[in-house]
Protein backbone atom coordinates (compact mmCIF):
# COMPACT_ATOMS: atom_id res chain seq x y z
CA UNK A 1 0.00 0.00 0.00
CA UNK A 2 1.19 3.06 -1.01
CA UNK A 3 1.03 5.31 2.23
CA UNK A 4 2.30 8.76 0.56
CA UNK A 5 -1.02 9.12 -1.57
CA UNK A 6 -3.72 11.81 -0.26
CA UNK A 7 -6.99 10.53 1.42
CA UNK A 8 -8.99 10.52 -1.57
CA UNK A 9 -6.60 8.42 -3.83
CA UNK A 10 -6.04 5.98 -0.57
CA UNK A 11 -10.29 5.85 -0.03
CA UNK A 12 -9.79 4.68 -3.64
CA UNK A 13 -7.71 2.03 -3.03
CA UNK A 14 -8.73 0.97 -0.65
CA UNK A 15 -12.19 0.67 -2.34
CA UNK A 16 -10.33 -1.96 -4.94
CA UNK A 17 -9.18 -4.01 -1.71
CA UNK A 18 -12.56 -4.41 -0.61
CA UNK A 19 -14.50 -4.96 -3.71
CA UNK A 20 -16.41 -8.23 -3.10
CA UNK A 21 -16.09 -11.54 -5.04
CA UNK A 22 -18.62 -12.63 -6.95
CA UNK A 23 -20.19 -16.36 -6.25
CA UNK A 24 -19.04 -18.87 -8.93
CA UNK A 25 -21.61 -19.50 -11.40
CA UNK A 26 -23.00 -22.69 -11.08
CA UNK A 27 -23.71 -23.72 -14.69
CA UNK A 28 -21.27 -26.11 -15.80
CA UNK A 29 -20.12 -24.25 -19.03
CA UNK A 30 -17.41 -21.56 -18.95
CA UNK A 31 -18.13 -18.33 -17.45
CA UNK A 32 -17.38 -15.31 -19.92
CA UNK A 33 -15.35 -12.58 -17.92
CA UNK A 34 -16.38 -9.09 -18.41
CA UNK A 35 -14.05 -6.98 -19.84
CA UNK A 36 -12.80 -4.46 -16.83
CA UNK A 37 -14.33 -1.10 -18.77
CA UNK A 38 -17.47 -3.44 -18.77
CA UNK A 39 -17.17 -3.64 -15.36
CA UNK A 40 -16.41 -0.13 -14.37
CA UNK A 41 -19.17 0.98 -16.37
CA UNK A 42 -21.60 -1.11 -14.38
CA UNK A 43 -20.57 0.14 -11.33
CA UNK A 44 -20.06 3.47 -11.88
CA UNK A 45 -24.32 3.30 -13.01
CA UNK A 46 -25.07 2.05 -9.51
CA UNK A 47 -26.29 5.64 -7.37
CA UNK A 48 -24.84 6.57 -4.63
CA UNK A 49 -26.21 6.35 -1.34
CA UNK A 50 -27.51 9.33 0.48
CA UNK A 51 -26.14 10.38 3.40
CA UNK A 52 -28.41 13.48 4.25
CA UNK A 53 -30.54 11.03 6.43
CA UNK A 54 -31.60 10.89 10.33
CA UNK A 55 -30.05 9.79 13.19
CA UNK A 56 -32.45 6.70 13.40
CA UNK A 57 -30.75 5.44 9.94
CA UNK A 58 -27.31 6.85 10.29
CA UNK A 59 -26.01 3.51 10.52
CA UNK A 60 -28.08 1.98 7.97
CA UNK A 61 -26.11 4.88 5.47
CA UNK A 62 -22.77 4.74 6.56
CA UNK A 63 -22.50 0.73 5.25
CA UNK A 64 -24.50 1.30 2.45
CA UNK A 65 -22.39 4.12 1.77
CA UNK A 66 -19.36 1.97 2.14
CA UNK A 67 -20.52 -0.47 0.08
CA UNK A 68 -20.66 1.63 -2.61
CA UNK A 69 -17.31 2.83 -2.00
CA UNK A 70 -16.07 -0.54 -1.90
CA UNK A 71 -17.20 -0.97 -5.72
CA UNK A 72 -16.57 2.57 -6.86
CA UNK A 73 -14.40 2.86 -9.96
CA UNK A 74 -11.44 5.55 -10.06
CA UNK A 75 -13.97 8.16 -11.97
CA UNK A 76 -15.95 8.52 -9.11
CA UNK A 77 -13.06 9.99 -7.25
CA UNK A 78 -14.34 13.15 -7.45
CA UNK A 79 -18.13 12.66 -6.64
CA UNK A 80 -16.76 10.53 -3.37
CA UNK A 81 -15.19 13.70 -2.32
CA UNK A 82 -17.92 16.12 -3.05
CA UNK A 83 -20.43 13.82 -1.09
CA UNK A 84 -18.40 13.55 1.71
CA UNK A 85 -17.83 17.49 2.22
CA UNK A 86 -21.20 18.06 1.85
CA UNK A 87 -21.90 15.49 4.91
CA UNK A 88 -19.02 17.02 6.77
CA UNK A 89 -21.43 18.17 9.77
CA UNK A 90 -23.34 14.78 9.58
CA UNK A 91 -22.29 13.81 13.07
CA UNK A 92 -24.39 10.64 13.47
CA UNK A 93 -22.75 9.29 9.83
CA UNK A 94 -19.48 10.20 10.49
CA UNK A 95 -19.82 8.01 14.39
CA UNK A 96 -21.57 5.48 12.52
CA UNK A 97 -18.26 5.25 9.90
CA UNK A 98 -16.22 5.26 12.99
CA UNK A 99 -17.79 2.52 14.66
CA UNK A 100 -17.73 0.44 11.18
CA UNK A 101 -13.66 1.06 11.45
CA UNK A 102 -13.52 -0.11 14.85
CA UNK A 103 -15.92 -3.21 14.76
CA UNK A 104 -13.98 -4.83 11.79
CA UNK A 105 -10.45 -3.61 12.58
CA UNK A 106 -9.53 -7.29 13.52
CA UNK A 107 -12.04 -9.58 11.19
CA UNK A 108 -12.13 -7.55 8.36
CA UNK A 109 -8.74 -5.35 7.70
CA UNK A 110 -9.87 -3.92 4.07
CA UNK A 111 -13.17 -2.69 5.66
CA UNK A 112 -11.80 -0.93 8.23
CA UNK A 113 -9.20 0.89 6.14
CA UNK A 114 -12.10 2.34 4.00
CA UNK A 115 -14.35 3.49 6.81
CA UNK A 116 -11.08 5.51 8.26
CA UNK A 117 -10.62 6.78 4.82
CA UNK A 118 -14.03 7.96 4.35
CA UNK A 119 -14.05 9.13 7.66
CA UNK A 120 -10.81 11.11 7.33
CA UNK A 121 -12.26 12.90 4.10
CA UNK A 122 -14.97 14.28 5.58
CA UNK A 123 -13.23 15.99 8.02
CA UNK A 124 -15.77 15.90 10.93
CA UNK A 125 -15.19 16.61 14.14
CA UNK A 126 -16.24 13.41 15.22
CA UNK A 127 -13.33 12.53 13.59
CA UNK A 128 -10.48 13.95 16.33
CA UNK A 129 -11.61 11.55 19.09
CA UNK A 130 -12.09 8.45 16.57
CA UNK A 131 -8.84 9.08 15.03
CA UNK A 132 -6.72 9.38 18.56
CA UNK A 133 -8.27 6.23 20.24
CA UNK A 134 -7.82 4.05 16.89
CA UNK A 135 -3.86 5.45 17.16
CA UNK A 136 -3.61 4.93 21.08
CA UNK A 137 -4.82 1.48 20.72
CA UNK A 138 -2.45 -1.09 21.71
CA UNK A 139 -0.36 -3.30 19.04
CA UNK A 140 -0.93 -7.08 19.95
CA UNK A 141 1.88 -8.91 21.41
CA UNK A 142 1.34 -12.00 20.04
CA UNK A 143 -0.09 -13.15 16.60
CA UNK A 144 0.43 -15.00 12.95
CA UNK A 145 4.48 -14.52 12.45
CA UNK A 146 5.66 -14.54 9.01
CA UNK A 147 8.99 -13.75 8.31
CA UNK A 148 9.80 -12.47 11.43
CA UNK A 149 7.10 -10.00 11.31
CA UNK A 150 3.96 -9.98 13.52
CA UNK A 151 1.05 -9.34 11.04
CA UNK A 152 -1.14 -8.67 13.46
CA UNK A 153 0.76 -6.03 14.93
CA UNK A 154 1.41 -4.86 11.10
CA UNK A 155 -2.29 -4.74 10.40
CA UNK A 156 -3.40 -2.52 13.15
CA UNK A 157 0.09 -0.35 12.67
CA UNK A 158 -1.42 0.08 8.90
CA UNK A 159 -4.96 1.14 10.22
CA UNK A 160 -3.55 3.52 12.99
CA UNK A 161 -0.78 4.93 9.75
CA UNK A 162 -4.81 5.86 8.19
CA UNK A 163 -5.81 7.39 11.47
CA UNK A 164 -2.85 9.67 11.74
CA UNK A 165 -3.58 11.05 7.93
CA UNK A 166 -7.30 11.69 9.40
CA UNK A 167 -6.23 13.35 12.05
CA UNK A 168 -3.14 15.80 10.16
CA UNK A 169 -5.98 16.64 7.57
CA UNK A 170 -7.90 17.98 10.13
CA UNK A 171 -5.39 20.16 10.90
CA UNK A 172 -6.19 21.39 14.21
CA UNK A 173 -4.11 22.65 17.00
CA UNK A 174 -5.33 19.40 18.89
CA UNK A 175 -4.88 16.94 16.04
CA UNK A 176 -1.06 18.65 15.12
CA UNK A 177 0.16 17.90 18.97
CA UNK A 178 -1.21 13.90 18.20
CA UNK A 179 0.75 13.47 14.77
CA UNK A 180 3.70 15.04 16.14
CA UNK A 181 3.32 12.50 19.34
CA UNK A 182 3.10 10.11 16.48
CA UNK A 183 5.91 11.16 14.80
CA UNK A 184 8.84 10.68 17.99
CA UNK A 185 6.86 8.27 20.60
CA UNK A 186 4.08 5.79 18.62
CA UNK A 187 5.74 2.39 19.03
CA UNK A 188 5.92 1.35 15.13
CA UNK A 189 8.10 2.62 12.28
CA UNK A 190 5.11 2.25 9.96
CA UNK A 191 2.87 4.85 11.93
CA UNK A 192 6.00 7.03 12.88
CA UNK A 193 6.95 7.40 9.16
CA UNK A 194 3.33 8.29 8.10
CA UNK A 195 2.84 10.77 10.46
CA UNK A 196 5.95 12.61 9.29
CA UNK A 197 4.49 12.54 5.42
CA UNK A 198 1.22 13.44 6.86
CA UNK A 199 2.29 16.28 8.38
CA UNK A 200 4.50 17.15 5.75
CA UNK A 201 1.55 17.12 3.05
CA UNK A 202 -0.92 18.95 5.05
CA UNK A 203 1.71 21.61 5.60
CA UNK A 204 2.34 21.99 1.86
CA UNK A 205 6.42 21.00 3.04
CA UNK A 206 6.83 24.25 4.65
CA UNK A 207 10.80 25.41 5.80
CA UNK A 208 8.60 25.66 9.26
CA UNK A 209 7.02 22.34 9.33
CA UNK A 210 10.57 20.64 8.37
CA UNK A 211 12.02 22.50 11.18
CA UNK A 212 8.98 21.56 13.56
CA UNK A 213 9.80 18.11 12.46
CA UNK A 214 12.78 17.77 13.13
CA UNK A 215 11.98 18.56 17.31
CA UNK A 216 9.96 15.03 17.19
CA UNK A 217 11.86 13.14 15.07
CA UNK A 218 14.23 10.43 15.91
CA UNK A 219 17.65 10.34 14.93
CA UNK A 220 17.87 7.89 12.65
CA UNK A 221 14.47 8.64 10.82
CA UNK A 222 15.47 12.09 9.65
CA UNK A 223 15.46 10.57 6.41
CA UNK A 224 11.59 10.45 6.70
CA UNK A 225 11.72 14.39 6.62
CA UNK A 226 13.87 14.69 3.37
CA UNK A 227 11.78 11.52 1.66
CA UNK A 228 10.84 12.27 -2.22
CA UNK A 229 7.56 12.34 -3.51
CA UNK A 230 6.50 12.00 -7.00
CA UNK A 231 3.31 14.36 -8.30
CA UNK A 232 1.35 12.67 -10.50
CA UNK A 233 1.79 15.35 -13.38
CA UNK A 234 5.82 15.15 -12.49
CA UNK A 235 8.23 14.32 -15.58
CA UNK A 236 10.43 11.33 -14.67
CA UNK A 237 13.34 13.24 -15.04
CA UNK A 238 12.54 15.66 -12.69
CA UNK A 239 11.32 13.14 -10.04
CA UNK A 240 14.84 11.10 -11.18
CA UNK A 241 17.03 14.01 -10.52
CA UNK A 242 14.75 14.98 -6.77
CA UNK A 243 15.98 10.73 -5.92
CA UNK A 244 19.52 11.36 -7.12
CA UNK A 245 19.92 14.32 -5.24
CA UNK A 246 17.86 11.92 -1.99
CA UNK A 247 19.85 9.21 -2.05
CA UNK A 248 23.29 11.58 -2.47
CA UNK A 249 22.03 12.83 1.35
CA UNK A 250 21.32 9.88 2.36
CA UNK A 251 23.51 6.88 0.75
CA UNK A 252 22.28 4.39 4.01
CA UNK A 253 19.05 4.28 2.17
CA UNK A 254 20.97 3.11 -0.91
CA UNK A 255 20.41 -0.36 -1.87
CA UNK A 256 23.31 -2.92 -1.74
CA UNK A 257 24.60 -4.52 -4.43
CA UNK A 258 22.95 -7.73 -5.63
CA UNK A 259 25.28 -10.69 -4.77
CA UNK A 260 25.19 -13.75 -6.29
CA UNK A 261 25.14 -17.12 -4.66
CA UNK A 262 27.11 -19.51 -5.81
CA UNK A 263 25.44 -22.82 -6.03
CA UNK A 264 27.10 -26.24 -3.99
CA UNK A 265 29.60 -27.67 -6.25
CA UNK A 266 29.84 -24.54 -8.84
CA UNK A 267 33.03 -23.43 -10.01
CA UNK A 268 33.31 -19.87 -9.70
CA UNK A 269 32.85 -18.08 -13.19
CA UNK A 270 34.57 -15.20 -14.24
CA UNK A 271 32.50 -12.39 -15.22
CA UNK A 272 31.98 -10.80 -18.66
CA UNK A 273 34.15 -8.05 -20.33
CA UNK A 274 31.04 -5.71 -19.73
CA UNK A 275 30.17 -7.41 -16.27
CA UNK A 276 31.46 -5.63 -13.08
CA UNK A 277 32.83 -8.94 -10.59
CA UNK A 278 30.80 -10.00 -7.88
CA UNK A 279 32.46 -8.51 -4.34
Amino acid sequence: MNWQCTLVACLITAACFAQQEKEPPRSSEPAIAARPSEQDKARAAVKAPALNVSEQEAAKAAVAFLDWAGASTAGQREEIRRMLEQASQYKAVAAAFCDEANRTAESDFTRSLLALSVLGEMRSPVGTNCFQKFLHRPLPEKGIVANGENVEQTKLAMLQAKAVDGLAYLRTAATDREVLWAVGKHPSRIVRAEAIEAYLWNHKDSKEARTTLLKYVQPKERVFVDRVRRDPAEEATVFNRKLTAFLKAHPEAVAPAPKRIEQKGEAAKPPKEDEPPVR
